[in-house]
């Protein structure tokens, strides 16, 4: 197709429109996703930028029946895992990986003492949870995804992500029993 200038004109610019738009929109999110695998910036970073540019080079198709985001995350989580391994020859790709779960409050909530004190413990509840079911609670409550878009990322069957939630949601609730015990100390503390 040729524009009234006489350029040739297929399509580039608004595939690099797309592409701009996808960057702004995940990276962020990918970034803070791929974290929980690799505590490195950079190689985070890194692997971001790869998939990126794959993609890019592959010219892949953006639209919205593509489930972009879900793809986008088992690409990065697989990215990571990968990349992750080369630094030890002795890990393999298996499930034995950290995935590491923080509360960010300070920046999203102003807190007092008592608040920070239940953020901390809710975060320990989390944090003692198996990194799988840590990422598919982040990965449901956090990015907001349904069970088969879990299932896609994690390479999981879908009845196995609802097992391993149900499995968490049952850890959290163990635990929640002390947490909530802990709660009326401190609000009765408070009167």
């Amino acid at each position: 197709m040729t524009d009234t200038a006489g350029f040739q004109d297929d399509g580039r610019e608004k595939r690099r429109y797309d592409y701009d738009s996808l960057i702004r929109t995940y990276a962020k999110q990918l970034f803070n996703f791929g974290i929980r695998f690799c505590q490195d910036e950079e190689v985070v970073k890194d692997c971001i930028q790869q998939l990126f540019l794959d993609l890019w080079n592959r010219n892949f198709d953006i639209d919205e029946d593509n489930k972009i985001k879900s793809y986008l995350f088992k690409a990065i989580r697989n990215r990571v895992l990968r990349e992750k391994s080369k630094w030890s020859r002795d890990e393999t790709l298996d499930e034995n990986y950290d995935f590491i779960m923080e509360f960010d409050v300070e920046t999203h909530l102003l807190i007092d003492d008592s608040h920070r004190e239940v953020t901390l413990r809710l975060q320990q509840l989390l944090n003692n949870l198996p990194p799988r079911q840590r990422e598919i609670i982040y990965l449901k409550f956090y990015e907001d995804l349904d069970p088969a878009q879990i299932s896609a990322i994690m390479n999981l069957h879908r009845q196995s992500v609802h097992n391993l939630l149900q499995k968490a949601y049952g850890n959290l609730r163990i635990d929640w029993k002390v947490l909530t015990i802990f709660l009326g100390i401190l609000s009765i503390r408070d009167l």
